[in-house]
């Protein structure tokens, strides 16, 4: 049942009812992603919360028993990570807070100098001031299949009938008994006498 519920809420796990629904998953399916979605949610708003105080918050806010709720806890930290471990989504779910809560401090004092840095750095960290990113579906483009082929026709050329036939007696027209082969000899010469002559004499004198 575990691995089962597991790989449906890695996809599902965000997602919103409606789509769930599309999905055609039981309404028993439903509930769970939504508790887990919730637990997730409790737990980034009080990361620091051990397992023993998470466990009794959930047996207390959805009067489950305490073996299922250790088994929620189990699938929360599979599908998310242990967050008391620092990771970075706890770490930029931190900034954005501490972001907001000094643009507020800086509303309360009406410190419009404050609220504008704020605001600003807000705007840099979630890339606000940059265009989102086009989905081009490169990866829905289908592979066209290759099939090597000796037809010219393919290309738009015009065969030559009976081609094969014909290179056959072409190279048979250039041989015959007297011809042999022969292994490739290195030849050894000076590249500096052949490139770089040196100058006769009596030209040297003029």
């Amino acid at each position: 049942m575990l691995p089962a519920i597991l790989d449906t809420a890695k996809d599902y796990l965000f997602a919103d009812v409606g789509k769930m629904i599309e999905a055609g998953l039981p309404e028993k399916t439903q509930r769970h992603l939504i508790r887990l979605r919730d637990i997730y949610n409790y737990w980034l708003q009080f990361p620091m919360t051990k397992d023993r105080e998470l466990v009794a918050h959930i047996m207390q806010a959805y009067s489950l028993q305490a073996t299922q709720a250790y088994a929620d806890l189990r699938l929360v930290k599979a599908l998310l990570g242990d967050l008391q471990k620092s990771t970075k989504e706890y770490h930029r779910y931190r900034l954005i807070e501490m972001i907001n809560a000094a643009y507020e401090m800086a509303r309360i004092n009406r410190d419009a100098k404050s609220m504008v840095a704020a605001a600003d750095k807000y705007g840099k960290y979630t890339q606000l001031d940059k265009e989102d990113l086009i989905d081009r579906g490169f990866d829905k483009i289908m592979i066209q299949p290759f099939k090597p082929t000796d037809d010219p026709s393919v290309a738009g050329f015009k065969p030559v009938p009976n081609i094969r036939e014909k290179i056959q007696k072409k190279i048979a027209s250039y041989w015959n008994e007297e011809i042999e082969e022969v292994e490739f000899e290195a030849v050894e010469f000076d590249e500096d006498e052949i490139f770089k002559p040196k100058p006769k004499q009596d030209e040297a004198a003029d």
